[in-house]
């Protein structure tokens, strides 16, 4: 009856739904006494005459396990809010000591109740101890790098908002030294034929590139989407990336003024993981090739990138942490972007792969 009560508040559900948690709980920490007794009894040599003196430790033990079993997910969002915390240094230090100290407890009642052997007992303790260290600096290691690149990301989302700004401005600067110049020209046209043809390069090949970029992304939709695609085409250009990129008619600078901060933040980490994706899997190809398709499809709002490859993708894996057919360290981006998919279900991903060419959209309703 504690039991139920303490899950009831704790848990904050349904009565029914309490009771009948308790009740597995009941038969699941009965399942984990019985194994503990014929692993200490069998395999330990503990007397099971001399058990019943430490069974409450026994009981408390079992009990913490299999209800952290149960609620698994609540204890590794507790493990992530200490890997939240041990970003200090101190709490890094601290950790494993803890760990040793809490496994350390239960090893010397087992010693003291059960007058058992003292060395299976150190080596009982050390195995577990080595076990949820391991465990531990893991799950820490993961959430740390994915906490760090979410971090990353919604920086650079915010520092594109001002970006846009910016390049409106550079836009504006250099119509306005175009048309300085084709003053500057009539006004020389009669008497310096060489400074007329230097102004004539000038005005016909000055920032063509980047020129060129900034035409193709003013159409799209303001609140960062436009500079993040700007700067990724910037890099596609750096890296001798062969990109096309197609925007409809139906696109325009406004067309996010209906969204909220959060839908445009989450929407633009994605298109910015997905590209740099796509930057990663051509750049040492020989063949380098990145096509985005903007466009409208009745009431959603479709990004497309595709790009070539080299390898096996298995879809049913890419967005899993860790996987990348680019060696160790990677697949942390596709599963910060399968996340944010998870928690904000206003967004969709589609993936399929068409012969050499890899394909995903982005999609959100309007």
């Amino acid at each position: 009856m504690v039991l139920v009560i303490l899950n009831k508040i704790y848990f904050e559900q349904k009565l029914i739904d309490t009771i009948m948690a308790s009740f597995f709980v009941f038969v699941l920490i009965a399942i984990g006494e019985i194994l503990s007794a014929i692993v200490l009894v069998t395999l330990l040599g503990f007397d099971p005459l001399k058990m019943y003196v430490g069974q409450f430790w026994i009981n408390l033990f079992v009990s913490v396990f299999m209800v952290s079993i149960i609620n698994y997910k609540k204890t590794i969002s507790f493990f992530f809010i200490i890997s939240e915390r041990g970003k200090h240094k101190i709490i890094k230090e601290i950790l494993p000591l803890v760990i040793i100290i809490v496994f350390i407890y239960p090893a010397y009642f087992y010693y003291l109740y059960f007058e058992s052997n003292l060395l299976n007992t150190m080596v009982l303790s050390i195995t577990l101890i080595v076990i949820i260290n391991v465990l531990v600096i893991s799950i820490l290691r993961e959430r740390s790098y994915s906490a760090n690149l979410k971090t990353e990301y919604d920086e650079l989302i915010n520092n594109l908002n001002e970006y846009e700004k910016v390049l409106e401005k550079y836009r504006l600067a250099n119509h306005e030294n175009k048309n300085n110049f084709i003053v500057l020209k009539g006004l020389l046209k009669d008497d310096k034929d060489n400074v007329v043809e230097y102004i004539d390069e000038i005005i016909n090949n000055k920032q063509v590139d980047d020129e060129e970029v900034l035409i193709k992304t003013k159409k799209l939709p303001m609140g960062g989407l436009q500079g993040l695609v700007y700067q990724k085409l910037l890099v596609m250009k750096e890296k001798l990336i062969v990109y096309n990129i197609e925007i409809s008619r139906d696109v325009d600078v406004t067309l996010f003024s209906g969204f909220d901060f959060t839908l445009i933040k989450n929407f633009c980490t994605i298109i910015g993981i997905l590209i740099d994706n796509s930057i990663e899997a051509v750049e040492n190809l020989d063949n380098k090739m990145i096509g985005i398709y903007i466009y409208k499809e009745n009431d959603t709002f479709v990004f497309s990138i595709a790009n070539t490859f080299f390898g096996i993708i298995d879809l049913d894996k890419i967005d899993k942490i860790g996987y990348s057919s680019k060696g160790k360290g990677r697949g942390y981006g596709l599963n910060l972007a399968k996340k944010i998919v998870e928690k904000d279900k206003r967004i969709v991903i589609e993936r399929e792969i068409v012969r050499d060419v890899f394909k995903q959209k982005v999609k959100i309703k309007m």
